[in-house]
């Protein structure tokens, strides 16, 4: 019997492939199975030519590179009648309105046929974890439906990893201005002020929040004599995580450590870091709980329970607050009396970035194109600050809470977080040191001095 042409039985190969049609109806919809095709079709190709002439194995395999080479030319711009199937994971939904997001992909996908985006709800801890996978093209090469263990294309990102992402290449490239290191792009920031409870201060004697630390210590002091009763404490810290440190410590610390901007020399032994560090300390007693077994959620919750008088806490919050039986305003962190200067802020940022062994790069370029865009409309829903500054002037005259941050937000100055060799690592410098200065078992200025010893380890770039 005469043996089948080799073309035939390597296009029957190819046929077996779940999605793969041969000749010249061949058409494909993922590019990560087009690798997947190429790879396998090359393998049966070498398989199956050992027994035909040289000339043969020769034309066969520059047929191979040849679709090789036109896969990598039009990866980033999209094969012929194949469609763009990105996967959006970030953990913000919680943070807005209900279907904020995907109002915005659905206004994406209808201005930009051919590209779908699906919207995976998933912790950073996932997403690195999806990222730290070593064979990419093993991990993308699902089916549609089972997408939800496939590498994201696009994904948001903890700020305190951005320069392990940059070292590991997990980032593309972006070319924009205000992108952070370059490949991080932030879209809305929210600011960190004084959270108090009006009722509870009126309760107390008091028609203001405190202006300064002195009145802060008062207030405190006096919340928790008035409520006794009712298990009324004067203010909160969450420290359960080490990673709170930037919102719950380094608020009251960053006015005393330096000047931010471009050029920050913070100087964390400073005797203003040690005065505040006191400060703390004298907090002790008139706090909620142990700060040390507290997470930031708890801590929320207690305040919207009216548990607590005073707290820091983020500007997304007031969402949540306002569906709560609570009357609370909200305020700049009080500083020392003895300094007349700006409020200074730290800054919470929402980056996003591409990954880099996407093959959907020119469709996830414009999707992050358009959310850089529509910045201004996730703020809003978020009590956020966009991207570019702007206040939204409407919202401002119906919300007095949206009012107010954006007010505080102009008028102070303000420190992202930090990008340094390992932030982590400060930050737990700082929280262990705070918990010894608590527990009586070290002096602040033992303190201050270890956590500058802390900061000239991690590193001093900051964005």
């Amino acid at each position: 019997m005469q043996e089948e042409p080799i073309m035939e039985r390597v296009k029957k190969e190819l046929q077996s492939i779940k999605g793969i049609s041969g000749g010249a109806g061949l058409k494909r919809t993922n590019a990560g199975e087009w690798v997947d095709g190429i790879r396998y079709g090359a393998a049966v190709l070498w398989y199956k030519a050992r027994k035909i002439s040289v000339p043969k194995v020769l034309l066969i395999w520059t047929l191979t590179i040849i679709a090789g080479v036109f896969l990598f030319k039009f990866m980033n711009k999209g094969l012929p009648g194949m469609s763009s199937d990105l996967v959006f994971a970030s953990w913000w939904e919680d943070s807005l309105e209900e279907q904020s997001l995907s109002k915005l992909v659905t206004e994406f996908e209808k201005q930009n046929p051919g590209i779908t985006v699906k919207l995976e709800k998933m912790s950073w801890e996932k997403i690195r974890e999806l990222l730290e996978r070593s064979d990419f093209v093993q991990t993308q090469k699902t089916t549609r439906n089972a997408r939800e263990q496939s590498v994201p294309d696009i994904f948001s990102i903890d700020p305190h990893a951005i320069g392990e992402m940059e070292r590991r290449s997990y980032l593309a490239a972006l070319e924009n201005k205000d992108a952070f290191s370059g490949n991080a792009l932030p879209l809305i920031s929210f600011i960190n002020p004084l959270f108090y409870n009006i009722d509870l201060l009126k309760a107390a004697g008091f028609d203001r929040p405190p202006k300064n630390r002195t009145e802060f210590l008062s207030y405190a002091q006096r919340l928790k004599e008035t409520g006794k009763e009712t298990g009324v404490n004067g203010a909160g810290l969450a420290l359960g995580d080490p990673r709170s440190t930037g919102t719950q410590l380094l608020s009251w610390i960053w006015p005393a450590a330096g000047s931010p901007g471009p050029e920050e020399s913070f100087n964390f032994n400073s005797e203003e870091v040690i005065t505040t560090l006191n400060f703390l300390n004298q907090l002790k007693p008139n706090l909620y709980g142990n700060p040390f077994e507290l997470s930031e959620p708890e801590l929320l919750d207690a305040f919207g329970q009216g548990k607590v008088g005073m707290m820091i806490g983020s500007i997304a919050d007031i969402k949540k607050l306002k569906t709560m039986n609570v009357n609370f305003g909200i305020t700049t962190i009080p500083d020392s009396e003895s300094y007349a200067r700006k409020p200074v802020f730290p800054l919470t940022v929402w980056y996003v970035g591409i990954n880099s062994r996407s093959v959907h790069q020119e469709a996830a370029r414009k999707f992050i194109a358009f959310l850089r865009e529509r910045t201004e409309n996730i703020a809003v829903t978020a009590y956020a600050i966009p991207a570019n500054g702007s206040r939204n002037r409407e919202l401002s005259k119906n919300d007095p809470y949206y009012a107010k941050s954006f007010d505080m937000y102009e008028a102070s100055d303000k420190v992202r977080e930090l990008y340094v060799t390992d932030v982590g690592r400060f930050y737990r410098v700082v929280h262990s040191q705070v918990e010894l200065l608590f527990r009586g078992d070290k002096a602040p200025e033992q303190c201050a001095e270890a956590i500058q010893q802390g900061w000239k380890i991690a590193g001093t770039r900051t964005p």
